[in-house]
């Protein structure tokens, strides 16, 4: 049913820097999910209990309620536990002031219907590095929303971030949206996590030269961006100098979009995030191979500083390549930041590199666009990730509590690397990626035909782990030196139903002398081990 509301939104000056707004400890603020860190670890709390996000995301316009029902086909088929979907500020705000709630209405039921979460996408000032999703009434007046402008005087395709009324229309409008979260969803909290922009920056030139950034540009550098960054005082120039351009868009990125996030948590503090345009791929020249100014790498603790709003920074990762997976998932895996896959490529070679994000501690994987027409590509796709997404769609809880603990270990296979070793101290598990051959493994294991091998490992107490991996074998050796020596004493194949656990039969025999082989299906596997 479409609602359309009028919201006079008053007092909304917000200071960059300000810090983060204390939230009641009423019950529903208690219970809001949030970002938790502990012992360098982080766990997204959803309902009280921690919460690893399989996510599948909409294509942008599929967001629409007459589009849902074709969409929600993939996202059931995936077997994903969260939605991602774009929330766009011109057909929410189509007039200045009246706000329409028609499609968020629309997602939030269709998730309630199918039992899934949801992470909005607040497409804003910033979509892929543009302003593509201002309403027409912003777009049709640059002289009251001005446009950035380049070091000729030529207005870009974005809203310049020096510009009161660009801020300040911006963040009514996302404190209307969580204004009506609050309102319809307060209780429920089927909405998870709010990304707020998307992959933001500037296209066509490094940073705006309007009259007003040209003075900031010319002004110190903020005290809390040069502690974040151990430089001494001076204008942006004389503290950054050849990359003094890029640095300081991205201190007036952050510190706009902090603004309208530091907005939207007065009303209703979910966590919120901001997702990457990455500088990676050998990619280096910012406004050409990157929207300049987002939070990439290089500029990380400058976002940090300058947006404490924003809970932390995903990363929107399309390769599958491991090598540089893993990089760039170790840039943003950082005390102050978990690691989030908040896009990747939507085809079979990324489903493995989800066990990159486990083996981290991270919070979740979102596999982007998934609601194609049908294709072999499309079953493919879908049949590779869906793998993964069965196998922990039911053991989430176990699984993120085990992150947050720090009792889960994973490794992928990569080519030329067929061994890895996972260290639990007393016990090691030892995994040879793929084909399993029959009796004791030979000295060189070649890889799998697709290199799709992976594998966890859960410690669940001192004597018992949960293995499941595909095209891997795994075997456990005890490794405490106190002159006793390691045994299985039990294997079992089975399910965890209600959050117990029912094994469905006992492995002996050949299937565990020489290690437990598991091949394409998904399964989980309870081993007891002890000593004599």
């Amino acid at each position: 049913m479409r609602r359309t509301i009028a919201v006079a939104l008053t007092g909304l000056a917000i200071a960059a820097t300000a810090p983060q707004v204390a939230v009641a400890r009423d019950s529903a603020a208690t219970s809001l999910p949030r970002l938790e860190r502990h012992d360098g670890r982080f766990s997204l709390i959803v309902d009280g209990e921690p919460y690893f996000i399989l996510a599948a995301q909409l294509h942008n316009s599929n967001a629409w309620p007459d589009m849902l029902d074709a969409s929600w086909k993939s996202v059931e088929a995936l077997a994903a536990n969260t939605v991602e979907a774009p929330v766009y500020w011109e057909q929410f705000e189509p007039e200045q002031g009246r706000f329409d709630t028609e499609n968020v209405d629309a997602l939030i039921a269709k998730a309630r219907a199918t039992d899934k979460r949801l992470v909005l996408l607040w497409f804003g000032t910033w979509k892929n590095g543009q302003m593509q999703y201002a309403p027409e009434w912003v777009k049709r007046d640059p002289a009251t929303y001005p446009r950035q402008l380049d070091a000729h005087g030529q207005p870009l395709d974005n809203l310049s971030t020096f510009a009161p009324a660009n801020l300040k229309a911006d963040r009514r409008a996302f404190t209307a949206l969580m204004a009506h979260l609050k309102e319809v969803d307060g209780n429920r909290h089927t909405v998870i996590l709010v990304q707020v922009e998307n992959e933001p920056g500037t296209f066509g030139a490094v940073r705006d030269h309007s009259p007003a950034a040209n003075a900031a540009f010319a002004a110190p550098v903020p005290e809390g961006i040069l502690k974040s960054v151990h430089r001494s005082s001076g204008s942006w120039q004389d503290v950054f100098g050849p990359d003094a351009d890029e640095m300081f868009n991205a201190w007036a990125n952050a510190r706009y979009i902090g603004a309208v996030a530091q907005a939207g948590k007065r009303v209703y503090p979910l966590p919120m995030y901001v997702n990457c345009w990455l500088r990676y791929k050998d990619k280096k020249y910012p406004g050409m191979d990157y929207p300049s100014g987002g939070p990439t790498y290089n500029v990380f603790d400058i976002w940090r500083a300058a947006s404490p709003a924003i809970d932390f920074i995903g990363t929107d990762l399309y390769t599958t390549n491991a090598t540089e997976f893993r990089k760039v998932l170790d840039q943003y895996h950082r005390p102050d930041n978990p690691a989030w896959v908040s896009e990747t490529g939507f085809e079979p070679g990324t489903a493995p590199l989800l066990y990159e994000v486990l083996a981290r501690g991270g919070i979740g994987f979102s596999l982007f666009g998934i609601d194609n027409p049908p294709s072999d590509t499309q079953t493919a796709t879908i049949t590779a990730h869906a793998r993964n997404y069965r196998l922990l769609g039911p053991i989430n809880n176990l699984l993120a509590r085990a992150m947050a603990d720090g009792r889960l270990k994973a490794a992928i296979e990569t080519a030329g690397a067929s061994r890895r070793t996972l260290d639990f101290g007393d016990w090691r598990v030892r995994l040879a990626f793929g084909p399993p051959p029959w009796g004791s493994s030979p000295a060189i294991i070649p890889n799998s035909p697709d290199i799709d091998g992976r594998a966890f490992v859960i410690r669940l107490d001192a004597d018992h782990f949960l293995v499941s991996g595909v095209d891997v074998r795994a075997s456990f050796e005890r490794t405490a030196e106190d002159g006793r020596r390691g045994q299985l004493l039990r294997v079992e194949e089975g399910v965890y139903r209600d959050g117990r656990w029912q094994a469905h039969r006992w492995l002996n025999g050949d299937e565990v002398d020489y290690g437990i082989n598991f091949h394409k299906d998904a399964r989980l596997v309870r081993v007891k081990v002890g000593a004599f």
